[in-house]
């Protein structure tokens, strides 16, 4: 069985290798890239693998700009062939070249210093790490965590997470979008990436936040009760109560806490957490105010509040999603 689960493991990891190598191509097509996507999305172990291979991978571009003239290594002295017909491909040879980087500088250079760990579409998780840190990760979220140079970085790749730094004498950093924010060992904040950067809102503790702005360097501080949105501009931060947060962090029990939002910011909201989405088909309709507590997966049960307490109906259409108008007053 184990040698079953290994050999698994191992055809998964050739196969990242091997997407990681392709997607690199300049010749690389949308249909490749679709089909890369599908691949990812089968599981969350593919994903894991896809992230790890492309560390590698971008570890050896940086180690041909140290070393230009240590050429590639022999690809048939260092990996199996990954599968029959592309031994001889250019993504093959790639693939072993990506295998090698793991093995030069004495070992320096190791597939295994990045994890990756993700959420599909209105899952959470809870991630503790080796140090005790806790990362918890909303619907659709994906963050790669690296210990480095007496780092402890942890990169936000998509979605909203919450973070928990332990009591550490490494520093904790979190990259998301073009910031950089390092937390004090008590510190519990959350992050959410936006279309132009993203949110961050401290529970606990406190946060050096760099928004890596073009226009503007200068650094925030933040602390307890305080949120901050950071873009292209800088960032703006405002404190916010204690109530305030609890509602923007009710995912973390599963549920949504709307007070005052309108309507098209809740429907945008119980759309990331699930498949089944909800349009508004008539934007007279958009600007509702609402007020409620609902669970993140149960939009029915959403749907359902609305129109009963507004003149809005509901009917889904042939693609599933749930259609919001206004109800004709008779």
């Amino acid at each position: 069985m184990e040698r079953e689960a290994g050999s698994r493991r191992e055809a998964v990891r050739q196969a990242a290798a091997l997407w990681v190598v392709r997607l690199d191509d300049p010749s690389c097509s949308d249909a490749d890239r679709a089909a890369f996507e599908a691949w990812r999305g089968e599981s969350f172990e593919h994903e894991a693998a896809y992230e790890r291979e492309a560390v590698a991978w971008g570890r050896l571009e940086r180690l041909r700009a140290l070393r230009p003239g240590a050429g590639k290594p022999e690809p048939d002295l260092l990996i199996a062939a990954p599968a029959r017909g592309l031994r001889h491909s250019p993504w093959a040879r790639g693939l072993a070249a990506a295998a090698a980087a793991a093995m030069v500088v004495g070992g320096v250079l190791s597939l295994g210093t990045s994890t990756a760990y993700a959420t599909a579409i209105g899952e959470r998780r809870v991630v503790v790490l080796s140090d005790n840190s806790r990362i918890e990760l909303n619907t659709d979220s994906k963050v790669v965590v690296r210990y480095h140079g007496g780092v402890r970085e942890v990169r936000l790749v998509r979605g909203e997470a919450v973070f928990q730094a332990a009591n550490d004498k490494r520093p904790f950093v979190i990259k998301a979008a073009k910031a950089v924010m390092q937390a004090d060992g008590s510190t519990e904040m959350a992050v959410r990436l936006r279309a132009d950067g993203a949110a961050v809102t401290v529970k606990r503790g406190a946060v050096e936040l760099d928004p890596g702005a073009a226009e503007r360097k200068d650094e925030v501080r933040l602390t307890a009760g305080v949120a901050a949105v950071y873009g292209s501009a800088g960032a703006r931060a405002r404190p916010i109560p204690e109530s305030e947060i609890d509602r923007a962090l009710a995912w973390r029990q599963g549920a949504i806490a709307l007070n005052g939002q309108s309507l098209e910011q809740a429907v945008a909201e119980f759309n990331r957490y699930n498949r089944q989405q909800i349009r508004i088909a008539d934007p007279s309709i958009s600007g509702l105010r609402l007020a409620g507590y609902f669970q993140t997966t149960e939009p029915t049960s959403f749907v359902n509040a609305v129109t009963n307490a507004f003149p809005v109906r509901a009917a889904e259409g042939a693609d599933g999603a749930i259609r919001l108008s206004r109800r004709p007053i008779s």
